[in-house]
């Protein structure tokens, strides 16, 4: 088998950047197994090798960009956390002092 064409080259790296975390990961194991693997034809060794190297940089760029939203998230969740229990002790405080006045 001849090596990618820059057309299939690019298509498949346009896929791997598509898939998920765990899609990646899942792919790269496949790859890796297909290496190790004696029946494996030499022709297809480059194109696998391609694959599983682009995917390898995917799911680096996916892990950091999954570690960007959840670092945003945790950061953004305790100020409507905040917001939220200042809230409720207002309503709190306010019900106390309207029971207060009532007794």
């Amino acid at each position: 088998m001849e090596p990618f064409t820059a057309e299939e080259e690019r298509a498949l790296v346009d896929k791997l950047d598509g898939l998920s975390v765990a899609s990646l990961q899942h792919y790269i194991a496949s790859a890796r197994a297909a290496l190790g693997s004696k029946a494996l034809a030499a022709t297809w060794r480059p194109r696998i090798e391609f694959g599983a190297g682009h995917a390898e940089q995917a799911l680096v760029k996916a892990q950091a960009a999954a570690a960007r939203d959840a670092m945003a998230l945790s950061v953004a969740a305790p100020v409507v956390v905040s917001k939220s229990k200042k809230a409720a002790a207002q309503v709190a405080d306010e019900e106390s002092e309207q029971t207060a006045g009532e007794g």
